[in-house]
């Protein structure tokens, strides 16, 4: 299947993303015969949490699929889609759903977390190192690193528009009064890849050696 990005991981590194139950019923069409994929009748974005897992797996008979719904202990309903039209699909959808106690929106596993290995996670803090940093930070993922960094880093570009490198906002507040860096706004014949850029190539290594360089332990592995 095609693969969408998580809304959140949960504890135990299982990508979730939020979907209605149309979203749902659209996204298990693109299913694969006999491909399994796990869900959550209950789910909370704010405490990324999930309750009720459920799992619904495509299968074949006689040449028609159908999708069964249930498991883990649960009673396993049967959605049919063959000539039906997309509402009533839909409707069938949430029926299913419904008997399993999901209200509103559910949460479907769309990737999972890898914990790198020691070997590799040393390449990686070991290459950021060679190319040089002010600051080195590490976290489990993008979206934990996004948690805490969110609105305290800047992305910078170079002077071609491709990115250049991420600094943390003591440093922008400098380089931007020092006018090494310019807002990308008041260039209208490029495409930049930030919304500041360095001011010339000459300040490329000054604003290089604010450089903030970012680490993960996981990476994602969709499923």
């Amino acid at each position: 299947m095609e693969h969408i990005k998580q809304d959140f991981f949960t504890a135990n590194g299982e990508g979730i993303k939020i979907m209605t139950i149309t979203e749902f019923a659209q996204y298990i069409l693109r299913m694969e015969g006999r491909e399994c994929l796990e869900l959550y009748a209950g789910v909370n974005q704010q405490t990324k949490e999930c309750t009720q897992p459920l799992s619904v797996k495509k299968e074949q008979w006689d040449g028609t699929p159908f999708y069964l719904l249930g498991g883990h202990g649960r009673e396993v309903r049967t959605i049919n889609f063959a000539d039906r039209p997309k509402e009533e699909f839909e409707t069938t959808c949430y029926d299913a759903l419904d008997s399993c106690d999901a209200v509103g929106s559910i949460g479907v596993v769309v990737s999972r977390l890898r914990e790198l290995s020691s070997e590799e996670l040393h390449k990686r803090i070991t290459e950021e190192m060679r190319i040089g940093c002010k600051y080195l930070l590490v976290y489990r993922s993008e979206e934990e690193m996004t948690d805490a960094l969110d609105g305290k880093i800047y992305a910078i570009s170079d002077a071609d528009g491709r990115f250049l490198c991420d600094i943390f906002q003591p440093e922008y507040i400098q380089l931007e009064n020092e006018g090494d860096i310019v807002d990308t706004v008041s260039v209208s014949d490029m495409h930049f890849h930030s919304d500041w850029a360095i001011a010339n190539p000459g300040v490329r290594d000054k604003v290089l050696s604010a450089r903030v360089a970012i680490v993960y332990t996981h990476e994602t592995t969709a499923v």
